[in-house]
């Protein structure tokens, strides 16, 4: 198979029904010789911030000399950067390669676009024998297609809130107690101090399989920011350190991270910590971007927890008084009214209602009259990304825009960009 077939076949499952389970998973990978079993693996869940924290422990553990796996999700440009060893996509021929392997084992076409890639991910890292795999869960986590990893070197939960509620449950103990089904008997386990709603499951379920639990406590402050060039200078554990990546939340992903990697070895050393947080890439999380004179900002901010998150770093920065152009696509099965009330912390002045490329969309027309029912005052257009981004960067409105509301209309933006400039988007 090669890598149009694959993204072929990746594409005629995107409408599977997704039924949460692992027995079908393990038989499929039983029929591909277990590439996952014995994978040195840290698995990460959480709702939100466990993406950033994958790709600062991926980038730390890469400066310590380590060959690093890593899978995660939603991909921003294409399918290939959820795969990653050192830093580095799967190559199309080795995905094409991957895939028809995973195709050929799942001959009644059973397994879901994230099983598929699951699977692959597995069969890459296997391949390449990387000493360390980073796997962000997809959804969840007790029945999440990476949940069948059996020894991980550790589990770690990140952020949580209410988020997927119609499968995880609706309110945060609920949803804490889908995440903490990652945790291992014996294995060891960490999360950031959470309310007490969503610790106590974690707690109750490392009892109950003899998991030791490390509750990481924020030990970083941040001593400056640089905006425009999208890092941050931190200290701490490790001296003083810059991290490539803004966002008020990012130092407790590095209080996080930090945990993890003592408790599999000893503390790095204090140039190849600096190094791995000076090297994160991780972009769409409150990403600044310079295009001409004008500038923007793209950030996932696909729920009540991340969207309060956004407004905040906002606040913060130098453009929070600006008059900006907020570019807004949702899906439709979030809490849109809890995202733009959190979006409403950062008093916004003027929207731009979009569609995501995605079938789970809401709809331009239904997320404007949401937004003028909760914004009566406030200017609200109605239109594609493209002419709304493009017109917003050659027009002579507002020098600042933000694009937020899903991981999926940032990667929109993105390649809209790319596609103009000819240049991949840094």
């Amino acid at each position: 198979m090669n890598y149009e077939e694959a993204l072929k076949l990746l594409e005629d499952r995107k409408e599977a029904r997704i039924e949460l389970g692992l027995e079908r998973v393990r038989a499929h990978l039983e029929r591909l010789d277990d590439p996952h079993k014995g994978l040195p693996a840290i698995h990460v869940a959480g709702t939100n911030g466990k993406g950033s924290l994958c790709a600062i422990l991926e980038s730390v553990f890469r400066s310590a000399g380590l060959k690093t796996g890593l899978y995660l999700s939603p991909h921003l440009s294409e399918v290939r950067e959820r795969v990653r060893v050192s830093g580095g996509w799967i190559t199309p021929e080795d995905f094409g390669r991957l895939m028809g392997r995973v195709s050929a084992a799942d001959p009644d076409a059973k397994l879901t676009y994230f099983e598929l890639l699951t699977s692959l991910a597995f069969l890459y890292f296997k391949e390449q024998a990387v000493d360390v795999a980073i796997l962000e869960t997809g959804l969840g986590g007790r029945l999440d297609a990476t949940n069948v990893i059996d020894r991980p070197m550790a589990t770690v939960i990140s952020q949580i809130g209410l988020d997927h509620t119609q499968m995880l449950g609706e309110t945060v103990r609920s949803v804490a107690r889908e995440k903490a089904g990652i945790l291992k008997e014996g294995c060891r386990a960490f999360c950031p101090v959470l309310p007490e709603e969503a610790l106590a499951p974690i707690k109750e379920r490392a009892t109950e399989l003899k998991a030791p639990l490390t509750v990481v406590e924020n030990v970083y402050r941040v001593a400056s920011v640089d905006w425009e060039g999208n890092r941050q200078e931190l200290i701490g554990p490790g001296g003083r350190a810059t991290l490539s990546l803004l966002g008020d939340r990012q130092a407790y992903n590095v209080a996080l991270a930090r945990a993890v990697i003592e408790s599999i070895g000893s503390p790095p050393p204090d140039p190849v910590w600096a190094a791995g947080l000076a090297s994160v890439r991780w972009p769409g999380r409150f990403e600044s971007l310079r295009l001409g004179g004008k500038h923007l900002i793209l950030d996932g901010a696909h729920n009540l927890q991340a969207a309060a998150a956004l407004a905040s770093t906002w606040n913060s920065s130098p453009w929070g008084n600006e008059d900006a152009l907020w570019i807004l696509g949702i899906m439709r099965d979030k809490d849109v009214e809890g995202v733009l009330e959190a979006i409403a912390a950062a008093f916004p002045r003027r929207f731009a209602a979009v569609e995501p490329s995605n079938p789970r969309a809401l709809s331009a027309q239904d997320l404007a009259a949401k937004m003028r029912a909760r914004f009566p005052s406030v200017k609200i257009q109605q239109a594609k990304l493209e002419p709304a981004l493009l017109g917003w960067l050659e027009g002579e409105g507002p020098r600042v825009a933000v694009v937020c509301g899903s991981l999926y209309l940032v990667g929109e933006a993105r390649r809209i960009l790319e596609s103009r400039t000819s240049e991949r988007v840094a």
